[in-house]
């Protein structure tokens, strides 16, 4: 039987391109041997110290068992039926059993404690809800097509997955449950790891060959730049192997001190796309030099849309000119896999482990190897805020390792970080004060003459709440200031990226002027301005617009150079949590502002004592309870990664065109249709299509006459006044002041 199954096993597919099921468990075993020769130590220490010596020594035999044996299954013939095979004729009348129901039978080990680990992890390599399965199907099919006279996983296909560890495993071999269920996690995710990676069709990589340490990169780039290490990196070198919260001003260095603490393979997480995008830029020049070997790229960019990012930057680079833009499709798809060393994503690409839902172990098995670099804490609204923390107070406990960079942090967590044992370091790199602050209980509308006289002579920079706000405060200023110039986020993507360079390169000129923004000034653009007029917000959003000004310190502050504006302030409410922006209003003070007391004014904002009552704080505390009734126990209400992620991301976004792009996007999608079967043009058609599109919160949808653009692509023509100038403008009842989308 043995020596037939064998036969099978190259001769019968696994996937319906014709690779065999030999050739693909090939694949995995030689993927398994990659993980294994890269993150070995890093691996093993994660490994429970209290279980028996035997599960400890086997652990890489065990997975490497699983990979073995996972596809077994598929050579039922029903599952050769269905992927196209025709040189295999069906028996008549037989259920079809899903392959890995099938597989652990063929589990062939004599340790009888091996044997049921071996066939729980390829059991479940795939989703199992042990109500649905018919265990008759399986007996059924184990009988007539493999001669089996019985079943011997039959009790398994009745218990969920780990209820049969407790009782089955951990009870009779008198083994800790928790330490066995964390042990089984680990191998779980990495057989996960592997068999996903093996299966790609685009790249069939685990893990990309990691460089011996990112701090040979980050010093060579000191070297090149002259400079030396700042006291907060040095600090991050000498404590790598603690988990840290790092609270420090901007300019302190906190990108290098990140790639610094990655260590090998490593995440560095940022909240939003565009901030993502420029942390890729600085990582890729850093982990790409001439001391490269083959000139490599450890560093790769995950995010929602990245592949049309890494595509656009690639256009005008020499690889790319030589048609070799392979090159940029291999490097997204290896960060796909988590296979490169150093990745820059958005929270939603990993920490959504966090909800357990089936097959959860992939991304918690990767972060736990992996180092995480979680930027700017302080943007996440209060509930994916409970969701990050409650993953880090995961990974903690397990053997994870973190550090937490943040300009203002929420004095709130401070506890919940101190019992995960977590080393705070605050620094001050602010010897003097960079801003001199103005409050003035007026409305910004009443000050366009201050602002215009300024900008004559200055560089002005004046921040508002909502898009709607934007605009009508352009439409005030327009007359006197022809030269006015406004950035938000309904902007249709190409005209977005000509603002923003042009709005870089006015605050990298000598020129003087006024531009006009949102909140989109404080997450992705690095302005220096001489003044800065904006609507108050709370602590942290405004500490961070703040720093849009006088952003190196060397400008005179003699004279006031921010001016707050505290009347009929837009966005409060639906944008900034009213109680918050009542709170940072009573604690604001005229003149000099030093670091010191901008970190009171978040202190006192965001303390246990200030929040407590408030919606922020209910919403916190909710999806917080929420996380940690799923790891002691309860079972997640979450049944899909695509569900997860969703709660990571805006998904109240929806992507629209104006109308009056049509014909333009109308060629282009036939172009799209066209290019079926060819991945690499279709994906650069659909990045062309999204030239003409921005985002829109769904609720103001509904207002809006709409058409999708395709019926496979989730974008829709809207009807609506549309600008290079202004932008997108939504008619009164649709523009109800909700937060703008700065994703």
């Amino acid at each position: 039987m043995r020596e037939k199954i064998q036969s099978l096993l190259k001769e019968l597919w696994a996937k319906d391109d014709g690779t065999t099921i030999r050739e693909h468990t090939d694949k995995l075993l030689e993927n398994l041997q990659k993980l294994r020769d890269y993150y070995r130590k890093e691996i093993e220490e994660l490994i429970p110290k209290g279980l028996p010596t035997e599960l400890k020594e086997r652990f890489w035999e065990i997975l490497e068992l699983a990979c073995e044996y996972h596809d077994y299954g598929k050579i039922h013939c029903k599952f050769q039926e269905k992927i196209g095979n025709k040189n295999i004729k069906p028996i008549k009348g037989l259920p079809e059993v899903r392959h890995n129901l099938l597989s652990p039978v063929f589990v062939n080990v004599e340790d009888e404690l091996i044997r049921k680990i071996v066939r729980l992890l390829v059991l479940h390599h795939h989703p199992v809800e042990v109500e649905e399965v018919s265990a008759e199907s399986v007996e059924r099919v184990l009988r007539e097509e493999f001669k089996f006279e019985r079943n011997p996983i039959s009790f398994m296909l009745k218990k969920r997955e780990e209820d049969y560890l407790r009782e089955d495993v951990a009870k009779m071999f008198k083994i800790p449950v928790d330490e066995l269920i964390l042990y089984y996690r680990l191998l779980k995710g990495l057989l996960l790891r592997i068999d996903h990676a093996s299966s790609s069709k685009h790249a069939q990589e685990v893990e990309d060959e990691p460089p011996d340490d990112t701090l040979s990169f980050v010093d060579e780039f000191f070297k090149k730049q002259g400079r030396t290490p700042y006291e907060m990196q040095i600090f991050v070198r000498e404590n790598r192997d603690k988990n840290l919260v790092i609270i420090a001003p901007t300019g302190a260095g906190k990108t290098e001190a990140g790639f610094i603490y990655l260590q090998r393979k490593g995440f560095f997480m940022l909240p939003y796309k565009v901030s993502a995008n420029g942390i890729y830029m600085r990582a890729e020049g850093i982990f790409r030099n001439e001391g490269n070997r083959n000139n490599r790229n450890y560093a790769g960019l995950l995010h929602s849309s990245a592949l049309s990012y890494v595509l656009e930057r690639e256009e005008n680079r020499e690889d790319i000119q030589n048609n070799q833009e392979g090159t940029a499709f291999l490097n997204y798809f290896l960060s796909r896999n988590f296979a490169k060393p150093i990745i820059v994503s958005t929270p939603d690409q990993l920490m959504h482990f966090v909800f357990r839902y089936k097959g959860f172990e992939k991304y918690y098995a990767t972060a736990l190897y992996s180092r995480l670099v979680i930027d700017e804490l302080q943007s996440y609204d209060p509930i994916t805020l409970a969701f990050i923390v409650q993953g880090l107070e995961v990974l903690a406990q397990n053997g994870g390792k973190f550090l937490v960079m943040t300009a203002t942090f929420p004095e709130f967590l401070r506890e919940r970080f101190e019992r995960m044992g977590v080393e705070f370091k605050t620094f001050n790199t602010q010897e003097k004060p960079y801003h001199n602050v103005q409050v003035i209980d007026d409305s910004i509308d009443n000050y366009v003459d201050k602002m215009i006289e300024l900008s004559q002579k200055a560089k002005v920079l004046a921040v508002v709440n909502t898009v709607r706000k934007a605009i009508e405060l352009r439409e005030k200023l327009k007359d006197k200031l022809p030269h006015v110039k406004l950035l938000h986020s309904r902007f249709i993507l190409k005209d977005r990226k000509e603002k923003e360079i042009e709005i870089m390169k006015f605050f990298n000129s000598q020129e003087n002027g006024l531009w006009i923004t949102t909140q989109l000034a404080e997450v992705s653009l690095d302005l220096d301005a001489d003044y800065l007029f904006t609507e108050l917000s709370t602590a942290d959003s405004l500490i961070q617009r703040m720093g849009r000004c006088n952003r190196k310190g060397q400008k005179s502050t003699d004279e006031p150079n921010v001016f707050i504006f505290t009347k009929d302030c837009s966005g409060v409410g639906p944008v900034y949590y009213k109680h918050l922006h009542e709170s940072t209003l009573k604690n604001l003070k005229d003149g000099l502002w030093d670091w010191d007391f901008k970190w009171e004014l978040v202190e006192k904002v965001y303390s246990e004592s200030a929040l407590y009552g408030t919606k922020y704080w209910e919403r916190f505390k909710k999806a917080e309870s929420y996380i940690k009734s799923l790891w002691e126990g309860a079972d997640s209400l979450i049944r899909s990664k695509s569900e997860a992620q969703d709660l990571f991301r805006d998904i109240n976004a929806v992507q629209v065109i104006p109308n009056q792009f049509k014909e333009d996007v109308e060629s282009l999608i036939q172009e799209w249709e066209k290019a079926k079967g060819d991945f690499i043009k279709r994906t650069k058609l659909l990045s062309d299509i999204l030239e003409y599109s921005f985002s829109l919160p769904a609720w103001s949808i509904r207002e809006i006459e709409k058409q999708k653009i395709h019926d496979r692509l989730g974008i829709y023509y809207i009807e609506g006044d549309y600008s290079e100038d202004t932008g997108f403008v939504l008619k009164p009842t649709a523009d109800t002041e909700q937060v703008e989308n700065i994703i």
